[in-house]
């Protein structure tokens, strides 16, 4: 147990060398300046995959919402608790982002949990069990479709699923879908494979997941 908090406080140690034990440095900026991410990310919480490490980024240049799946729940008024939508808000609507990024990725324990069941094995009133419940409709696409397909090849197309479904999510919110009709916010869907390390874009005019940066793709019946 102290072994983890120990590498924790070393590597702090660094972070602040790099950056605070010298003059101009970022943060100095960031801090004078404020933050003006153009970029909302909307990563899974999963330990392996951090986005501004995958994408290589300096600090201020991510606005970034992390929670299970990286799914998006579509809009609700109902004057509750609303994580992922409060962020959203301040994203779009405070810091005035100009991309909404869906950054979802292969091996996800989320998406997994949808083919095992194993989410429903949490006692009582579980809080995963019910948040899953908005990948649903996106594993009920793919067995429609890919039944035939192994496990693994399930997974990634269930995950491929959930981001176009986020998507569509993500245009429920009216202050969302004003801006993309303005043309002044663009939505995307990017899927890393941990295996290779490629990086997928979903392709919406032709209904596929591409490569980014190259020539590959992978349909989906979306």
């Amino acid at each position: 147990m102290k072994k983890a908090i120990g590498a924790l406080v070393k590597g702090y140690e660094v972070f602040r060398k790099k950056y605070f034990d010298v003059e101009n440095s970022t943060f100095a900026e960031l801090v004078n300046q404020g933050q003006s991410p153009k970029v909302l990310m909307i990563a899974c919480s999963d330990s392996r995959v951090d986005p501004a490490l995958v994408m290589n980024c300096k600090p201020g240049d991510l606005f970034v919402l992390r929670n299970v799946a990286n799914l998006v729940p579509p809009y609700e008024n109902d004057h509750s608790y609303h994580g992922t939508s409060a962020a959203l808000e301040f994203g779009v609507c405070v810091l005035g982002v100009q991309h909404i990024i869906l950054f979802g990725h292969t091996q996800c324990g989320g998406i997994q949990s949808l083919l095992d069941n194993s989410h429903k094995n949490c006692l009582g009133n579980s809080f995963l069990n019910k948040w899953m419940e908005l990948a649903k409709p996106s594993y009920d696409k793919m067995k429609s479709s890919h039944a035939e397909c192994s496990l693994e090849e399930q997974a990634v197309l269930c995950g491929q699923y959930s981001l176009v479904n986020s998507i569509n999510n993500l245009l429920t919110f009216p202050w969302i879908e004003e801006r993309v009709n303005k043309g002044v916010l663009a939505l995307h869907a990017w899927n890393f494979d941990m295996t290779t390390g490629v990086l997928n874009e979903y392709d919406r005019a032709q209904d596929c997941f591409k490569m980014i940066g190259g020539m590959d793709d992978q349909r989906i019946q979306a």
